[in-house]
């Protein structure tokens, strides 16, 4: 009698495990799906915009109208915009598309000149009009390589899930500074590299005195350059690993990307714990990155939890004054976004991210890149106009829901004191930044707020 209740037991206890089982395997579908539908959406919208933005470029080409000229130029950078926003969407950190990036990034300056020159202002000049050719060749190479890397995915052939699965193991949180080695293992990488190694043919048109410069280099890290050695000391002593412990590290690669680092690989004595991969600058031994290979349970512990435990780690690595500006929640972990606050004043260019696990609040990776290059202390210099005079340079059909003082860059890496205006149209936010000095409205970011909670 006792065994056989005993055998019943069991019996209902792997029904049981295996109806959860069927559970959680039926939400990690549905997760999947969701995810493949966003990026397959993102990724339409490269296409159209890339596609949108050659038959532009051939309109500025061939008219004969100043007016129309300047219209299709200005479509042309809008749609280079969006094509960039919707690349930035796309789990492809791992993949180099420098080339294809900076071509876009290219076409906007060259564009969005030539289209503020105003009504008073002259037709296209021989040289940019050659320019403007050359670009639209490589638009249209670009769309045709696109749209044929979409009609594969279309099909079903192709999963951007593959991409992310393959991105989040390879670099995680630091994706921009791993470089893909060997061939690629899925038909989305090799379509895109398929259109990066076509991007690299042709030449660079020859833009000095058309646009403004490039952005410039990065500024140097402060401090003196250290060895191999040095960088495995500070990788081990803020991930907290111990050599007594019998852990080891070891440099396995220099990144060469700016700024110049060490990757250590940390390797644990024992298998329960997890492997980990630190970058640190060649100059000055600061931690840009970090990752810890360690598997994700269920979600357990509060949003407050997860905060305080991003907060204590920053706290303990020496990270003052930080206050905590976004949070995303993925795949079990949450990315909290963090920038430096100086006398009330949001200081945007030193931003860590600190991503914390949701199953127990462990903190397994970190990104400081922004925080290391440009972290100072300012002398900050009082408005010249007033909260609310910046607030009446707001379009008035938007609904100003928060404000604050922020330090911003632009692209030559220049600071400058904005009022920041976080405003809702209907279901879609923006920040708009009114510049503290002039009271001009310097730029509109519409917020991508699915899964990101904007603080």
């Amino acid at each position: 009698m006792g065994q056989r209740w005993a055998w019943t037991v069991l019996a209902i206890a792997v029904v049981v495990l295996g109806f959860i089982g069927l559970r959680e395997y039926s939400m990690k579908k549905e997760a999947e799906l969701r995810a493949e539908n966003q990026y397959q959406r993102a990724f339409q919208e490269v296409v159209y915009h890339v596609d949108s933005l050659a038959e532009e470029l051939g309109k500025a080409a061939v008219s004969g109208s100043l007016l129309q000229t300047q219209k299709a130029l200005a479509d042309a950078w809008r749609h280079t915009e969006s094509a960039r926003s919707g690349l930035g969407q796309l789990p492809i950190g791992t993949i180099q598309l420098s080339t294809t990036e900076d071509f876009l990034s290219q076409v906007a300056s060259f564009t969005y000149t030539l289209s503020q020159r105003g009504a008073s202002g002259s037709g296209l000049s021989d040289r940019e009009w050659a320019i403007l050719g050359d670009l639209r060749e490589q638009a249209v190479f670009a769309a045709e390589e696109l749209a044929r890397l979409g009609g594969s995915i279309a099909s079903g052939k192709l999963r951007w899930t593959d991409v992310q699965r393959e991105s989040m193991t390879t670099a995680a949180m630091r994706p921009e500074r791993e470089k893909t080695q060997g061939a690629p293992s899925n038909q989305v990488t090799k379509g895109l590299k398929m259109l990066e190694d076509g991007m690299t043919r042709f030449p660079t048109p020859d833009f000095e005195g058309v646009i403004p410069p490039a952005r410039r280099k990065l500024p140097a890290i402060p401090g003196p350059t250290i060895d191999a050695d040095e960088a495995i000391k500070i990788a081990m002593d803020f991930t907290g690993y111990s050599v007594a412990q019998g852990a080891k590290g070891q440099v396995i690669a220099t990144i060469s990307s700016e700024p110049e680092s060490y990757r250590v690989e940390i390797v644990p004595s024992r298998g329960s714990v997890s492997k980990a991969w630190v970058d640190v600058s060649v100059r000055g031994g600061k931690v840009l990155w970090m990752y810890v290979d360690s598997p994700i349970g269920p979600e357990s512990i509060t949003p407050t939890a997860v905060v305080n435990a991003a907060k204590a780690f920053l706290a303990d690595h020496g990270f003052q004054h930080m206050r905590q500006i976004s949070r995303r929640d993925y795949q079990g972990v949450s990315a909290i976004g963090f920038a430096y606050e100086q006398n009330g004043v949001i200081v945007y260019p030193d931003y860590v991210v600190v991503r914390v696990a949701l199953d127990d609040g462990r903190v397994d990776g970190f990104e400081g890149t922004n925080y290391q290059v440009f972290h100072k202390i300012r002398s900050l210099k009082e408005p010249g106009i007033s909260e609310d005079e910046a607030k009446e340079k707001v379009n008035p059909r938007l609904s100003v829901t928060d404000s604050r003082l922020a330090v911003i860059l632009d692209d030559f890496y220049r600071e400058t004191l904005m009022y920041e205006f976080k405003c809702q149209l209907g279901k879609d936010t923006y920040l708009v930044y009114i510049n503290a000095e002039t009271g001009e409205e310097e730029e509109v970011k519409k917020a991508e707020t699915t899964g990101l909670e904007l603080v």
